[in-house]
């Protein structure tokens, strides 16, 4: 019997061998290890990419936001000079370190952190009673429990204009201003008004309801007003404006990291509005125009507690130490990081950390 040549091949070819499959194998094993080592690679360049982009925007969104707030800081639109104030400073409600007109801003030094010391973050817990100031103030009881130890605090005095317009003045009696429809202005809130040729202006506190078509000044209250004295006659071209004292201070986010806070101390300033975070610590240095009854810049930068008369603070220097919500570094790294002088230890983690700082002059006090 004859066997055709393609019958013999046919039946040689039995498969791959031992040697072969593994051969094979450890080629798909090298292949496999070498994407996702890639994988890795690209998606820890992504995290650390993406880390670095939040903590430059948290940067740039934290020193643009208190930049303006303190460059108008004391900002009472065109006013010459400080309004006639008629709160009552007899009450207990009445704080004379957040209604004093003459002062833009205040601060709180925190213990152990003036510029040439060294402060070691043992915790994020807020909470506690290390705060000063060279004028001998008391931390303002809303931020009671609220602060991280070794964060400065900054409180921002200004005016913000109420959209609202003016009609039927002067309108007798001499405690109310008229406005066109209802004022939509809540009652129990501190405003300044300015006359329109910017030669008087009043504080006062509003008692009527915001449905009103009058903003008046009465009884009552807290701190309530005193109405000793009128009100300066105003026509319908002057100008209100709501009164604003804000805290600025660093405090447990809701995702547990630090953030930065801001919190509203007038009368119903409500709670605290959490703006940014993985703001890790705040120093604040305050600078000093020691020239008597002079405007001009700044010829000293002190911490809180070296100020013991803050109407002659004319601009404020912020440092911000930013942190990266994840650990996204290969190692563990302690380092230590200046700000305005101020050397802060955060411990050893795998965390990226920023430094930011910013110095802002106050308008008012310059120009």
């Amino acid at each position: 019997m004859k066997t055709s040549s393609s019958s013999k091949v046919a039946g040689s070819q039995v498969g791959m061998s031992l040697v072969e499959l593994m051969i094979a194998l450890l080629l798909g094993i090298i292949l496999t290890l070498g994407v996702v080592q890639f994988f890795l690679g690209s998606n820890k360049t992504y995290r650390t990419t993406e880390a670095l982009a939040q903590l430059q925007e948290s940067v740039r969104y934290s020193l643009s936001k208190l930049n303006y707030e303190i460059r108008m800081a004391g900002h009472y639109g065109c006013l010459v000079g400080e309004p006639a104030d008629h709160l009552d400073s007899s009450h207990a409600a009445y704080d004379a370190t957040l209604y004093d007109t003459k002062v833009a801003v205040i601060g709180w030094e925190a213990d152990d952190t003036e510029p040439g010391e060294k402060f070691e973050i043992a915790t994020l817990d807020a909470g506690g009673n290390g705060w000063g100031n060279g004028s001998g103030d008391d931390l303002p009881d809303a931020l009671a429990g609220d602060v991280i130890p070794g964060n400065d605090v900054l409180v921002v005095n200004s005016g913000t204009r109420v959209d609202v317009v003016l009609d039927g003045n002067p309108s007798p009696p001499a405690n109310t201003i008229g406005t066109q429809g209802n004022s939509n202005i809540a009652q129990g809130t501190v405003l300044v008004v300015v006359a329109g040729d910017c030669a008087a202006g009043d504080r006062f506190q509003k008692t009527n309801s915001a449905n009103a078509s009058t903003i008046t000044r009465g009884g009552g209250g807290s701190p309530g007003n005193n109405v000793s004295q009128d009100l300066h006659p105003y026509d319908d071209s002057a100008t209100v404006y709501r009164y604003t004292s804000t805290a600025y201070y660093v405090g447990e986010g809701v995702d547990g990291e630090p953030a930065l806070f801001q919190q509203s101390l007038e009368p119903g300033g409500g709670t605290p509005l959490e703006l940014i975070s993985g703001v890790e610590n705040m120093q604040v240095l305050y600078g000093l125009q020691n020239t008597a009854g002079e405007k001009g810049p700044a010829t000293s930068y002190v911490s809180a507690a070296d100020v013991d008369d803050w109407e002659e603070v004319v601009s404020v220097r912020l440092a911000f130490l930013m942190r990266s919500a994840d650990r996204i570094l290969d190692q563990v790294e302690e380092r230590t990081f200046n700000l305005s002088g101020t050397e802060i230890a955060p411990g050893a983690d795998q965390r990226a950390r920023l430094v930011a700082s910013s110095t802002i002059g106050i308008r008012n006090r310059l120009e």
